[in-house]
Parts: structure tokens; C-alpha cells; sequence
């Protein structure tokens, strides 16, 4: 099983326990695309966080653990079965070894625990050396080395390279971000998804491309973007402020437990759209006002607004009644609670909930 041996191998480079063969092997893994983004930054925070040494502690373990290891011979006098070179260093690869261990397990455990949502998207590679990820449930903001601002949204994950800014300044994303960027003419910023790439010389806009429903979207707040469409490399797509693209998400992956199964791509199919900032509130459209922490949802099906929703609170949202999925909703959330949330959206369309935990069921 790949993950399995995945952290496996993050245990032995962490610990600097890993050959040439074993680091080769997770590098290959890592830029694996059916390997599903991991815990890479969790397992080196615990792992930099582990227990400093107590050398009157050591001392005692290794007088403990010589005298079990000895022999009695015919002379009356007690013989070590072995002589590590220093207590020091046996108790270091002791301790590296459970770490190691106990990485593994935690990780294994994270990966199939019940509440999945709380799994990081993070890809790695050798050549992509940066690496930020947004748990369901939170919003991140990112200064990259330009000084470009980028607002990262709930379950995404964003990529760059040690070489960014050398050639042009290059972005990989899964999810959806926000971006301000910092003007520079000689170094395009190039943001890539898996079905489009948009491409700026200094401008503000989000893009939007989780592996959902939901439509893949770039929006332009100030200044001008290009959009390459990935399926067709000739169609190129100028967008002015106040402008949108949207590409049907036909390539969603379907996820059934852990198992991804990815659903042909039909022909291309968007549209480009004017979108109307709210001049009252935020001064922005409505696809980028996460920034401001709302969610905001205009003519969009019931189960799309959930699909927000379970981002934004980390939850799960079960449909006792499928048919509920189709109901067109418009309306906002502005800083309120999950509870609160389902009430508003209970008086809209008449059903009944229930929140158990990070489950929510509506019937």
C-alpha cells in the first residue's frame, strides 16, 4: 500500500535513517499523482517537538538495561552480553527508532481515521520545495518571496518551487486562493491547476479548482489575467476586472472512502461572465468575498452550498433525502456559527437537522 510505505519512508528521512535507494523511492512516490496529499507538515511538527533527553533519566535506563542483559558465568561474575560503544548513542537510536515508530502509527491512523476531512492537502516533490496547505475548517494568508499576497481557502494546498522568481514566478494550487500580485513585467506569475493556468504580470484575482462539483473559476478584481485552458492549449482567454471564466468541473474524482476513481472528461465546456462587486460591504464579487469571511451563494444547488459549507466548518453533510440536493439557494453567512448556519438555511427550505460531532444530517 503506498501510503503505508510512504511514511514509512518520511520516518527513516526524518530520522536520517533513509539510504540513497529508500530517498529515490520516496521521492518517486511523492510525485505520484494518485497519491492523495498527506500530513507531511504534521509529522515534522511533532517531530520537532519531540522530548529533549534527561541525562539523569538516561543514565538510570542504561544501568537498567545492562544488568538485564547479562550473564552469570561459573566465576560468580556478571558479563554483559553486548557493549554498545556509548550508552549515549544507544538510547538515540532507541529513541529514533520508537520515534520513528510512533510517527508511522499516528500517521497510519490519521490517514483512516473516521474523520478523513482532516486529512492535509500536500503535495511534494523534490523540485517543488514550498509548501502550504489549509485544513477544512480554516483560511490561511501566504507572502511569497515577491511579496505576492495570497489568501489560501479551506482545503487547499499551494506549491512553489526553490527556483520561483528566477525564470517566472510559478504557482501550483488545488483549491482555491486569492491573489495579489506583486507587479513584476519580466517575470510572468503563472498560477496552475489541473485543468487551466492563468497567467499575470500584477493583478488581483481568485481562482477556484477543487475536485468537486462545483465549477472551476477565475475571478479579476483589478488588472488583467490570461487563462490557458489545459485541454485545448490554443484556447486563451483575456480577462478585464469584473470578469469571470467558468469551466464545467466534468473531470470530477469521484471519492468512494480512499479509493479516487476520475470520471472521463467530457468536451470543453465554459463561459466567461461580468460579475457585480458588492458596493455596499466588501466592494468585491461575490466569488472572492471568502477573503472577507463570508460564504455567499446565489442561485446555487443545496448540495454546492453544502459542499462550502463542509469546507468552511470541517464538517460532513449527509442528505437523508436526495432529492433535497437540487434546490436552488441564494443567500449569505457572515461570522456566524455552524449551528446558526443550518438555522437560516432550515427556515429557507423547511427540512430538519441534526448535528452529531463533525456529521450533519438533514432530512
Amino acid at each position: 500500500m503506498k501510503e503505508a510505505r510512504i511514511f514509512i519512508l518520511l520516518g527513516k528521512k526524518l530520522s536520517n535513517e533513509a539510504t540513497d535507494n529508500e530517498l529515490a523511492e520516496l521521492g518517486q512516490l511523492l510525485q505520484d499523482e494518485s497519491v492523495q496529499p498527506y500530513l507531511l507538515e504534521m509529522v515534522q511538527e511533532i517531530w520537532q517537538k519531540k522530548a529533549k533527553v534527561n541525562e539523569k533519566e538516561l543514565d538510570e535506563k542504561w544501568e537498567r538495561t545492562v544488568q538485564r542483559f547479562q550473564t552469570e558465568p561459573e566465576n560468580g561474575e556478571a558479563v554483559p552480553l553486548f557493549r554498545p560503544k556509548t550508552k549515549k548513542m544507544f538510547f538515540f537510536r532507541a529513541m529514533v527508532a520508537a520515534c520513528v515508530a510512533g510517527l508511522v502509527l499516528l500517521s497510519v491512523w490519521l490517514l483512516y481515521a473516521s474523520d478523513k476531512q482532516k486529512l492535509s492537502a500536500v503535495v511534494v516533490a523534490q523540485s517543488r520545495d514550498s509548501v502550504t496547505v489549509a485544513l477544512k475548517g480554516e483560511r490561511k494568508k501566504i507572502m511569497l518571496p515577491d511579496s505576492t499576497e495570497v489568501h489560501l481557502n479551506s482545503g487547499s494546498s499551494l506549491v512553489y518551487n526553490k527556483d520561483f522568481g528566477n525564470k517566472n514566478r510559478e504557482v501550483w494550487l488545488k483549491g482555491e486562493a486569492f491573489f495579489e500580485v506583486t507587479k513584476d513585467a519580466s517575470h510572468p506569475f503563472l498560477v496552475n491547476t489541473k485543468r487551466m493556468m492563468v497567467k499575470v504580470l500584477g493583478t488581483v484575482f481568485n481562482v477556484k479548482a477543487y475536485n468537486t462539483k462545483e465549477d472551476i473559476e477565475t475571478t479579476v478584481v483589478e488588472g488583467k489575467v490570461e487563462v490557458s485552458l489545459k485541454e485545448d492549449d490554443e484556447k486563451k482567454v483575456i480577462l478585464l476586472p469584473n470578469e469571470k471564466i467558468s469551466l464545467r468541473n466534468n473531470s470530477t474524482i469521484k471519492e468512494d472512502g480512499y479509493a479516487h476513481t476520475p470520471i472521463t472528461i467530457t468536451p470543453l465546456n465554459y463561459e466567461v461572465q461580468a460579475v457585480k462587486p458588492d458596493k455596499k460591504e466588501t466592494n468585491m464579487p461575490e466569488e472572492a468575498v471568502w477573503v472577507k469571511e463570508k460564504v455567499v451563494f446565489t442561485q446555487e444547488p443545496l448540495e454546492i452550498v453544502a459542499l462550502k459549507m463542509e469546507r468552511w466548518y470541517n464538517v460532513h453533510i449527509h442528505f437523508k433525502n436526495e432529492k433535497m440536493k437540487d434546490i436552488l439557494m441564494t443567500g449569505d453567512f457572515d461570522n456566524v456559527s455552524l449551528d446558526e448556519a443550518m438555522h437560516v438555511l432550515q427556515i429557507m427550505v423547511g427540512f430538519e437537522y441534526d448535528i452529531n460531532g463533525n456529521d450533519v444530517f438533514i432530512r
